[in-house]
């Protein structure tokens, strides 16, 4: 458990001149080195958006720099703030296209980005287009990777006492990228994987070409062998954590990165009990989906144990908290819980009880590392990292054009901005479309405090996937007909199931059909056709059938008459989200539902 002394100073409202002064510096460090570094990558000496930013460098056919502006760090930033554009991941795609040409040639991808070749290549969980987005990353210097670092050994950390640590990750990739040289033989191969997965990779120094091997060990401090994490099958890879972590009554903590997951790994040991302890009793691992490949090495660090056994059949499961009868010295869990990752916590508090801490890491996106917890007590709240990359920021209500950018001493308390980042892995003023609140500012060195807001363009997300609003609006267009004709919709994560699905809340102009029910298999062929990653994430067992929820009509204008009300608003300001993540909100629209279609699993495409 944590103690006051570890906690942060409160967050202060306003910035020092020292502070300004420090922040100031740092930032134009970072540029300075970023410039030095990456100026001589394929995007920076092509790209057109930079071109008027390269004339300022006076950067020569050799990509040599102009030495005078570069010791001069004010100058240097004032000229990267007049001239460098916002940029978009359309304005990338060109380039790192070339690492999924066939063959992919090491000359066409050598520095394309950064310098030397990426370690890995990120996709990322949600995209405006049905196609994933992807980004190179390359391994950085220690001192420009204080904050994986930092995460790396939270999440991970070794026990003074000798306790196990379950972390609930995947090694496994979408795809390997195989880099061919001049000869034509493989020069080096990348894995193209989601973040956490690169990451852990990166930090381990775990080639993919040695998987082998790496999935023959055990670290000394998780309860789990490596094998687990190589298992491709969601729910398969979530029963053999769950039975290495109950068998190991030494284990203290719980990281599960996302709280959608450690519900997931909950339910998993709840479903399955009965059997978890057979196979504890009896040493034997049954027949998964997914496992083959690893069964040996799971064999080999899963022994028989009828003590511990014993001692778990008198748990009564059904008591508050059990979890902590099962790990008696269970005292930390991770797991990102802000935003609409709050819904599943009421749920995981049946099952780790009040006091255990469900911390979180970070806010960690596909390009880049973006904040930090600040105080574990409130994990809504997130500190900027400033040391790594350029982070700006672009008012919400501004044009959306980089004149409007402003620096991390210039945002304010209360106002909500959309991030913008320049980064180690080669992007140029990109646009995050995530929108954030500054809350405060950290008084020991200035960085601003944030609570993390949405995305700029709505989006829903229950597994390793984001669904834009835009996406949604066209997978009800596709079902409207068969519902009625649609005249207002909003959707919501549901985790009444034990896989968690859309919920689509439908107010109809007309009658429903007896033919509705169609409508669910309807939706479902949108959510493919719109989103790859849906799709990917629900062959994979990570996300249910979607469920519609027909409201009577007249729904949507007592929500909009209920706001006025409540929040004393003029009516005309009010929007029905088009993403429902507000407790409040869900109970109303829940209260008023008439009808629901469904269907199982086994009736679907």
């Amino acid at each position: 458990m944590s103690t006051t002394d570890e906690f942060p100073p409160q967050p202060i409202s306003s910035l020092t001149a020292e502070l300004v002064g420090s922040l100031t510096e740092r930032t134009q460090e970072v540029l300075s080195y970023l410039v030095k570094t990456n100026s001589i990558s394929t995007y920076f000496n092509d790209a057109a958006s930079l071109s008027d930013f390269r004339n300022v460098l006076g950067l020569t056919t050799e990509g040599q720099l102009d030495s005078e502006l570069l010791s001069k760090p004010d100058e240097l930033f004032r000229a990267y703030h007049n001239t460098v554009s916002l940029s978009k991941y359309s304005d990338y795609q060109p380039f790192i296209s070339r690492f999924f040409e066939e063959p992919c040639q090491t000359s066409a991808v050598e520095n394309l980005m950064a310098p030397g070749m990426p370690f890995f290549i990120v996709h990322s969980s949600g995209t405006s287009g049905a196609t994933p987005k992807c980004y190179p990353k390359y391994r950085h210097p220690e001192h420009m990777s204080t904050s994986t670092s930092h995460v790396m050994k939270a999440s991970n950390p070794v026990s003074k006492n000798g306790g196990k640590n379950c972390v609930v990750y995947s090694l496994v990739s979408r795809r390997v990228v195989a880099a061919l040289d001049a000869d034509g033989q493989i020069d080096r191969r990348m894995p193209v994987c989601i973040m956490s997965t690169g990451t852990v990779r990166m930090f381990n120094d775990m080639v993919v070409d040695r998987d082998p091997f790496y999935q023959t060990l055990k670290l000394p401090n998780n309860s789990s062998p490596l094998a687990v994490s190589y298992i491709p099958n969601y729910s398969s890879m979530l029963f053999v954590h769950a039975l290495f972590a109950v068998q190991e009554r030494q284990l203290e903590l719980i990281n599960a990165m996302f709280t959608i997951v450690f519900r997931d790994f909950c339910h998993t040991i709840g479903n399955n009990w009965d059997t978890i302890l057979d196979c504890i009793e009896t040493g034997k691992i049954p027949h998964l989906e997914g496992i083959d490949h690893v069964r040996e090495s799971l064999e080999r660090y899963f022994k028989a144990d009828p003590k511990r056994t014993a001692e778990l059949r008198t748990i009564d499961t059904k008591a508050p908290g059990w979890f902590t009868k099962v790990w008696p010295n269970l005292h930390t869990a991770f797991a990102i819980s802000s935003g609409s990752f709050v819904m599943p916590v009421p749920e995981i508090r049946k099952y780790i009880g009040p006091d255990i801490p469900l911390n979180t890491l970070g806010i960690t996106c596909s390009e880049a590392f973006l904040a930090l917890p600040y105080d574990q007590r409130d994990p809504s709240l997130y500190k900027v990292v400033g040391s790594d990359e350029i982070i700006e920021f672009l008012p919400e209500d501004a044009p959306e054009e980089s004149q409007y950018v402003i620096q991390t001493w210039q945002v304010e308390v209360g106002k909500r901005y959309e991030v913008i980042l320049t980064t180690r892995d080669g992007l140029w003023r990109f646009r995050l479309n995530d929108i954030v609140e500054v809350v405060g500012f950290d008084p020991r060195d200035g960085q601003p405090i944030i609570h993390y807001v949405r995305r700029r363009d709505g989006g829903l997300r229950v597994a390793n996937e984001i669904t834009t609003e835009d996406q949604l609006r066209q997978v009800v267009l596709s079902a409207s007909e068969l519902l009625g004709n649609v005249s207002e919709f909003c959707v919501a994560a549901d985790y009444r199931k034990t896989l968690p699905r859309y919920a689509f809340f439908v107010e109809s102009q007309d009658s429903i059909s007896t033919s509705a029910s169609s409508a669910v298999a309807q939706v479902r062929i949108a959510l493919f056709e719109q989103n790859d990653n849906y799709r990917t994430e629900t062959l994979a067992n990570k996300i249910g059938t979607p469920v519609i929820r027909v409201v009577r009509r007249g729904t949507f204008g007592e929500y909009r008459e209920w706001k006025v009300r409540k929040d004393n608003i003029a009516a005309g300001q009010i929007k029905v989200p088009t993403v429902v993540c507000n407790a409040e909100v869900l109970q109303f629209l829940e209260e008023r539902v008439t009808e629901e279609f469904s269907l199982p699993t086994t009736a679907m495409p």
